[in-house]
């Protein structure tokens, strides 16, 4: 614990005009807490579940969702969501067609950052065809990925979100089969 300290060296020698041993009050509005794993577990069970208007109030009303360009290859460009409900017009739509499921490895949190791998397996139950910022499904053809996932907080929300992939495994390895 540091009780007594000297401002000087806390202010790097920059002028301050506070006595020797008195430290100005701040009028910073303090920063939320860290969001906790449970917590972050519990955005990824309402993801899980389909839940897409609870999953909606982790965040801001400005969020942006960016997606990565080059894991599933070339034809799917990079892409970006603007506001929940882009969020959950193109979650539904993708539901319709795949079984998402995610599963949380890594975490990190401060009051402004989340970090998340995420272990992903995508469940095609129906053929589509490759469509604006989304790859072709095919039937019973597994897609299983980990993606590290950066979140920018505000108040306890979620401002932004970047999507990056890491790695793709073997559809045989695949844990969340019907």
């Amino acid at each position: 614990m540091c009780l007594n300290f000297d401002p000087e060296l806390v202010y790097g020698g920059f002028t301050q005009t506070h006595p020797k041993g008195e430290m100005p009050m701040s009028t910073a509005k303090p920063k939320s807490r860290a969001m906790t794993r449970e917590e972050y577990l519990e955005y990824v069970a309402c993801f899980n579940r389909k839940d897409f208007e609870a999953v909606a109030s982790y965040f801001t009303p400005d969020i942006t969702v960016e997606y990565y360009d080059n894991a599933t290859g070339p034809k799917v460009p990079a892409r970006t969501l603007y506001g929940p409900k882009e969020f959950i017009e193109n979650y539904k739509a993708l539901t319709s067609t795949v079984k998402e499921v995610l599963e949380l490895r890594d975490y990190l949190s401060t009051e402004d950052r989340v970090f998340a791998e995420l272990y992903t397996e995508f469940h095609p139950f129906k053929d589509t065809p490759t469509s604006e910022g989304r790859q072709a499904w095919k039937k019973g053809e597994p897609v299983l990925s980990t993606n590290w996932v950066m979140y920018d907080m505000v108040d306890g929300k979620m401002k932004r979100i970047r999507i990056a992939h890491w790695r793709l495994h073997e559809p045989k390895t695949a844990k969340y089969t019907d």
